[in-house]
């Protein structure tokens, strides 16, 4: 029994000579740049700010690093943000 296959092609890109690693990453930070910074700029402001303070939530008093609750703080707009994304998509 004999089968006419032959190996596969290799794929033709652009003669540029980048590989599209290089292009995706670029693409993603040119079409990404906004929350890139953002997220930049958070994370410095997370980390300049590491003394305690207080927080009421509704009745609860909580003195919590304050690193701690702009983290929890962004995460959880990360996260609505992200399901109002996926919302939006259907």
């Amino acid at each position: 029994m004999s089968t006419n296959a032959s190996a596969p092609s290799p794929r033709k890109g652009p003669s540029t000579g980048q590989s599209q690693t290089t292009r995706d990453a670029g693409t993603f930070v040119k079409q990404y740049w906004l929350p890139i910074v953002l997220v930049i700029v958070a994370i410095v402001f997370i980390l300049t700010n590491t003394n305690r303070a207080p927080l009421t939530i509704l009745w609860v008093d909580i003195n919590s690093p304050l690193w701690l609750t702009l983290t929890v703080t962004v995460l959880v707009g990360f996260v609505v943000g992200w399901f109002v994304g996926r919302r939006q998509k259907k």
